[in-house]
């Protein structure tokens, strides 16, 4: 990931940059140096073909990011607060049913919201392109996604604190019995 946003930088994209690379590449000695540093177990797999190093790969182009090159993101880090908050709501989940209170109400809540924000944007950013399509309807997508989180944030705030509570609320569904049919 990280040599993709070097290639995506604005250094990397221009013609200069390419112009240099394909000349470091095609150039004679750097092809006997990777050659000699490859582990063989004959010296006929050491001579250096007239190929150049770049012309045997093709040449792909990544699009820029959309966010400012100022900023890298570190994705990797999202990964690991994304499963810490799922890890995180197995043993609450339980906890808060058994002591029902409005701070662990209230925890449960964010992770909630969090972990399916979370699931809904990676759905959005997957699944509706621009490149397929269209460039409007991922951002409406992703608008959407905001406010399906909001709404459920809010709605469970409300429930935190306007009626019986989270926990609560779960209890009581559970205790729904069917109706006998005579």
């Amino acid at each position: 990931m990280a040599f993709s946003m070097f290639l995506r930088n604005s250094g990397c994209s221009s013609r200069i940059f390419t112009q240099q690379v394909m000349r470091l590449a095609t150039q004679p000695s750097l092809q006997r140096a990777v050659a000699a540093s490859l582990p063989t177990r004959s010296n006929a797999l050491k001579e250096v073909k007239s190929t150049p190093i770049l012309n045997s790969v093709r040449s792909f182009r990544t699009t820029r990011p959309r966010l400012s090159d100022e900023k890298p993101h570190d994705h990797s880090k999202l990964w690991v607060i994304e499963r810490a908050v799922t890890a995180a709501m197995v043993p609450l989940v339980p906890v808060a049913l058994l002591m029902p209170n409005k701070l662990l109400d209230s925890v449960l809540a964010i992770l909630i919201t969090a972990h399916s924000f979370w699931g809904l944007e990676a759905i959005a950013v997957d699944y509706v392109r621009a490149s397929v399509v269209g460039p409007l309807l991922p951002k409406v997508a992703i608008a959407l996604v905001y406010l399906i989180s909001i709404a459920t944030l809010g709605g469970l705030f409300y429930i935190i604190s306007h009626d019986v509570g989270l926990s609560n609320t779960v209890r009581q569904f559970w205790s729904i019995k069917p109706q006998q049919q005579a």
